[in-house]
C-alpha cells in the first residue's frame, strides 16, 4: 500500500472510532493496488453493533472530504479524500451472526448475490479490532459445512442452465440485447458454480475471472471454452458461443460441491 493510501486509511480509522458499537474495520484488497490503477478504491468494511448515526452525522464525522454521498438503499458512504475515492460499507453484526448460525437454512441469501459478503469478511485486512468477534467469525467461515456448498453449487448450476436456455432463445430471435444479458448471466453463474464446487467464497467481479482460472478443480477444456465465450471476434458469433456454452454446461453435469 502506498504511503498516501495508508495515511488516509489511518485517518479514517480514527474518525470512525468515535461511532459507538464498532467491533472491527477491514480493508478491501482494492486498496492494495496502485492508486493509478482504474480498479483502485479505498474501501473499508465497518462491522458494528447497535445502530449507526444518520448520514448527515456521518458526513460531519469525516473531515477534508469531497463529494460525500450516502446510499439510499444500503449502508454505504462514498466520498473523496483529495483524489482518492473512498467507499465505506457498514455491516450489521447481528445479521452476519444470523447467516452463520445456520448457513444451510439461509441459502436463499446467497443464490442471487453469491458469497461475496463472506469473502470480504474472511479476507479483508484487519486494520482495527475490538474483542475477538472477527477472529471467531473467521473460524466459523473456515468450517462452513459441505452441505452448504453442495446446495449452493446445485442452485448456481440450475441458474446457469436457465441462462443457457435464454441464450438459445435470444440467438434464434436475433435479440442482441437479451443475448448479451443471457451470456453475461451464464458466465457469472458458471463462475459461481465452480467457486462453490471448490468451496471458495466469491471475490469481487473484478477478480472473478482471474481467480476462477486458478481453481484446483475445473471441468475439461474449461480455460479454452471460457476464453471463447468472452472473445470479441466477428468470426466467433452468437451461435458458436451458444454451442460453447452448451458444451461447458454438459461438462459440469457430474461436478458437485
Amino acid at each position: 500500500m502506498v504511503r498516501d493510501v495508508a495515511q488516509a486509511a489511518k485517518k479514517l480509522i480514527e474518525q470512525l472510532k468515535v461511532i459507538s458499537g464498532i467491533e472491527a474495520i477491514t480493508l478491501h484488497e482494492s486498496a492494495e493496488i496502485s492508486p493509478d490503477d482504474p480498479y483502485f478504491y479505498l474501501s473499508l468494511d465497518v462491522y458494528y453493533r447497535g445502530s449507526l448515526p444518520d448520514p448527515q452525522v456521518r458526513k460531519d464525522i469525516f473531515s477534508g472530504l469531497g463529494a460525500f454521498e450516502s446510499s439510499a438503499y444500503a449502508m454505504k458512504d462514498r466520498f473523496f479524500i483529495d483524489t482518492l475515492p473512498v467507499r465505506i460499507e457498514y455491516k450489521y453484526i447481528d445479521f452476519i451472526n444470523r447467516l452463520l448460525r445456520s448457513p444451510d437454512e439461509n441459502l436463499a441469501a446467497f443464490r442471487d448475490s453469491g458469497t461475496y459478503t463472506f469473502y470480504r469478511l474472511r479476507y479483508g485486512r484487519i486494520i482495527f479490532q475490538e474483542g475477538v468477534w472477527l477472529d471467531e467469525v473467521r473460524g466459523q467461515l473456515d468450517r462452513i459445512p459441505a452441505s452448504f456448498w453442495t446446495q449452493l453449487s446445485e442452485a448456481h448450476r440450475a441458474r446457469a442452465e436457465h441462462h443457457l436456455a435464454d441464450l438459445g432463445s435470444a440467438v434464434v430471435r436475433g435479440d442482441s440485447l437479451f443475448y448479451v444479458i443471457s451470456l453475461a448471466g451464464f458466465i457469472r453463474r458458471i463462475c459461481s458454480f465452480l467457486l462453490a464446487v471448490n468451496h471458495r467464497f466469491e471475490p469481487s467481479p473484478r477478480q472473478l475471472g482471474e481467480q476462477v482460472l486458478t481453481l484446483p478443480v475445473l471441468p475439461e477444456n474449461f480455460r479454452g471454452r471460457f476464453d471463447s465465450l468472452m472473445r470479441d471476434d466477428v468470426e466467433f458469433g452468437p451461435e458458436r458461443k451458444r454451442e460453447v456454452a452448451e458444451l461447458l454446461t454438459r461438462s459440469i453435469l457430474l461436478m458437485h460441491g
